[in-house]
């Protein structure tokens, strides 16, 4: 309230030290709408500041009047990844890009004043408690966390091993507020995750981020799924929020001939104008392959998408990816504070920029791809600009299913309940033997089980609600009988080898032995209706 207050107060202050201004300095009518200059603009605001701080209601500091200034200045300009940092706040940043830390193991970004999560690590505290993929962060503590930085929340989440952190998350759908409380515990997080050699010799990894080992961790893994037989590969990039930018451009480099450009940034200071090129030449040149991204595919990991995608060296499918296409510079401020300063846009090598434009509502239509600038690949295919890397071949749904909403709006607050009910089920299954192998399928009796454990715990949810979610209860299930009998290799086996996605792209590379021969077949798969279940 006292916030509102501030704004309130300060805004009226706004407009009668404005008035009294223009009149004392006798401007005409036709001057009150010209721009003013900065030696007028610092007068206006010390003078508002200085009406407020002796006239204003309540008392207030003048530091802290200037400090509500710049956050609302940065506000304004409505960019979320341009952030003012108050000293206290800067203080708590930390170097994130290492590999082993003690914490949750979560991946989170900004998204719309709200920590959002991008994806819980598997098998980590905060995946065990049952937090999803568009949960939001919204207390700590007790302390509320919007309009918190992504640096900030990461150190929060953080803390000494076996110690807890208590939590308020909002559910994706419905928004049912759920208190959690989860034990902190040793995360190692190699960058590349799940490598499998998959049925067809196709060699498969996920990137789940963008830290300074992600190339050599890359290329180890493209290494040793080539020597164990494979002929195509399947990088996954769903859910990979970015990092580190060198990185990204190493990856690309990984898989381009020198020479070929991988991004360009453009901004208006010349210090955030730079081109960034291949520089060592490619040892997989005939792997085909196939780059999956999402929705909650950004930054670097767009990067890595789009300079394949325009070297038409991969396809990609999946879904249009988040569009996070600026870079930002942190600029030192006198008082110790510090501002996080978007100050250039990416460019994919064939001119197209990532970047999305922001939308107050994640709600709100996005730009139609017809309306989207178009360019052309190497070869010569049409690919769109304005934001995001838009798929080769659509694949894998654009929206959550409405029965699997209604069930996550039926449990609501009783996650902690359900996650119990999971974990006895699963135990009692896995007891009796009824999963022989990772990929086993999940039968009605197991379903059975697990609604008589959430029964057990009074979690009641209506039966037809539960019957109608099956396949979002056969996942959550399955998976969690698969890690308690199988171990977490298991667990991921069982993951990988029955995703739609994975799926797709094997189909795409099935029987092709050089990558033009892929682009062919791509084409023709995004020129084919697909049935409506598919879509």
């Amino acid at each position: 309230m006292r916030a509102r207050l501030v704004t309130l107060a300060v805004t009226l202050a706004i407009a009668l030290a404005l008035g009294s201004w223009l009149v004392r300095r006798g401007l005409s009518p036709a001057r009150t709408g010209a721009p003013i200059t900065a030696s007028q603009g610092e007068r206006l605001l010390s003078e508002v500041v200085r009406h407020v701080n002796e006239k204003w209601v309540d008392s207030t500091s003048v530091d802290d009047l200037y400090r509500r200034a710049a956050l609302g200045m940065v506000q304004e300009l409505d960019d979320p990844n341009t952030v003012y940092l108050p000293p206290d706040r800067l203080r708590r940043l930390r170097d994130v890009t290492s590999g082993s830390y003690v914490g949750v193991g979560t991946t989170v970004d900004a998204r719309e004043g709200w920590i959002t999560v991008i994806m819980p690590r598997p098998g980590a505290p905060a995946d065990r408690a049952g937090i999803q993929s568009g949960d939001r962060l919204v207390e700590i503590e007790g302390q509320s966390m919007k309009g918190w930085t992504v640096s900030e929340a990461t150190n929060a989440l953080r803390g000494p091993i076996g110690s807890s952190v208590h939590l308020v998350i909002a559910r994706r759908f419905g928004g049912a507020r759920v208190p959690l409380t989860i034990v902190r515990s040793g995360i190692h997080v190699s960058s590349v995750q799940r490598a499998m050699l998959l049925e067809g010799k196709v060699g498969y990894y996920a990137i789940t981020t963008f830290s300074d080992s992600t190339a050599l961790e890359a290329s180890a893994a493209t290494d040793s799924l080539v020597a164990a037989g494979a002929r195509s590969l399947v990088l996954d990039l769903r859910g990979n929020p970015g990092g580190l930018l060198t990185q990204g451009v190493a990856v690309a480099d990984m898989f381009l001939d020198v020479g070929q450009r991988i991004v360009s940034t453009k901004g208006r200071p010349a210090s955030a104008n730079a081109v960034f090129v291949d520089h060592t030449g490619q040892r997989w040149p005939r792997l085909p392959i196939v780059v999956i991204v999402n929705g909650n595919t950004a930054s670097a990991a767009e990067i890595v998408a789009g300079a394949l995608q325009d070297h038409d060296r991969a396809i990609v499918i999946g879904r249009t990816t988040y569009g996070k296409g600026s870079a930002q510079t942190v600029v030192p401020l006198d008082s110790g504070a510090a501002l996080k300063l978007t100050n250039a846009l990416w460019y994919t090598p064939s001119g197209r920029s990532i970047d999305r434009p922001h939308r107050a509502s994640s709600d709100a239509p996005a730009v139609a791809d017809t309306t989207r600038p178009r360019y052309k690949t190497d070869r010569g295919r049409v690919v769109v600009g304005g934001g995001g890397i838009a798929p080769d071949v659509a694949v894998g749904d654009s929206t959550v299913p409405a029965n699997e909403r209604r069930w996550v709006m039926a449990v609501g607050s009783r996650l902690p309940a359900f996650r119990e009910a999971l974990s006895s089920a699963a135990a009692d299954i896995t007891r009796r033997r009824e999963a022989k192998v990772p990929e086993f399928a999940v039968s009605s009796a197991m379903r059975d089980a697990l609604w008589q454990a959430m029964a057990a715990r009074q979690l009641v949810v209506p039966r037809d609600i539960y019957d109608e979610a099956h396949e979002a209860i056969d996942r959550v299930l399955g998976r969690e009988i698969a890690r308690q009998a199988f171990g977490p290799a298991g667990e991921q086996q069982r993951v990988v080898h029955l995703d739609p996605v994975v799926a797709a792209a094997r189909r795409l590379l099935n029987g092709v032995a050089e990558p033009s021969a892929l682009i062919a077949r791509a084409a023709q798969a995004s020129a084919t209706p697909k049935p409506d279940s598919a879509r």
